[in-house]
């Protein structure tokens, strides 16, 4: 019976033992944008859900798990501190290294989208990074962690970790 218990607590210690981390390119999508895209801020996003207040972000299509169409993929209600290191260029950012928690709720796909049409997870961008999060800028992502956001920069790369939700910062709307 001892080791069932100590099996067991070991179990439930596993996936906060081992964080998975990923290299990661940081864009942003939302009202306004340059491409014409929609508040990110509705129930329609992937999931089914949007956050209010909390930053949520749209996962490329390697993390998300399933394609357009195909409802929530495994990476919803996940969370991921990302952290900033460099902007496009290769450049260290005028912010120092930004880092916040966002919740994914929404799936960026990889069909005309190059950021977000890696080759599973060992697969890279044309920056090198296995995945992509668009942080959804209706949700006071974008404005946190980009530079001078609206202007300036639009990519930034970095990491991104998986963490407890338990660090994230907001609450789920349906």
């Amino acid at each position: 019976m001892h080791y069932t218990t100590i099996l067991a607590t070991i179990t439930a210690l596993l996936p906060f033992t081992f964080a998975q981390t990923y290299k990661a390119t940081f864009t942003h999508y939302g009202s306004g944008d340059s491409f014409g895209s929609p508040n990110c801020q509705t129930a329609t996003a992937a999931c089914g859900f949007y956050t209010s207040p909390g930053y949520s972000a749209a996962a490329s299509q390697n993390l998300f798990g399933k394609g357009p169409g195909q409802g929530a993929g495994p990476a919803c209600n996940t969370c991921y501190r990302l952290t900033g290191q460099t902007d496009s260029s290769g450049n260290k950012l005028a912010n120092g290294n930004p880092s916040i928690v966002v919740k994914v709720n929404n799936l960026c796909p990889a069909t005309g989208n190059p950021l977000c049409s890696q080759n599973g997870l060992s697969g890279t961008n044309q920056y090198g990074a296995n995945v992509d999060f668009d942080l959804c800028s209706d949700s006071g992502a974008a404005k946190a962690f980009f530079p001078n956001y609206p202007n300036g920069v639009g990519l930034i790369v970095g990491s991104a970790t998986l963490v407890s939700c338990s660090q994230w910062s907001g609450s789920d709307v349906e």
